[in-house]
């Protein structure tokens, strides 16, 4: 049979306890709404933006889902510069962070 404790912890009036979901939502309200590839790059912790490029942007496994998702503006004739829509973006890099920083197969 399992030992149950009750325990009591008092959470100071200047502190809130939320769930984890809520955190992240704050989180990402907090973000700039829109990134430029500076934002990407330190974000990444990369400073090469052809790295960037390389095992993010054109790489075959993320660039549909990035352009299909609305997450990335790859520059055109229209817009010649990248932006990066700042909360898909950082929830991507998340979920994906292995996967970006593994060596691309040639």
């Amino acid at each position: 049979m399992p030992h149950i404790l009750n325990v009591t912890v008092p959470i100071p009036e200047t502190h809130v306890l939320i769930t984890k979901d809520e955190y992240d939502e704050l989180i990402g309200y907090s973000l700039d709404p829109v990134w430029n590839m500076s934002d990407l790059k330190k974000k990444l912790k990369i400073a090469s933006d052809e790295t960037i490029k390389d095992r993010l942007l054109f790489h075959p496994r993320f660039e549909k889902e990035l352009r299909a998702q609305g997450i990335v503006h790859y520059p055109d004739e229209n817009f010649n510069r990248w932006r990066f829509n700042a909360r898909k973006m950082n929830k991507f890099v998340d979920e994906h962070f292995n996967e970006i920083y593994k060596e691309r197969i040639k």
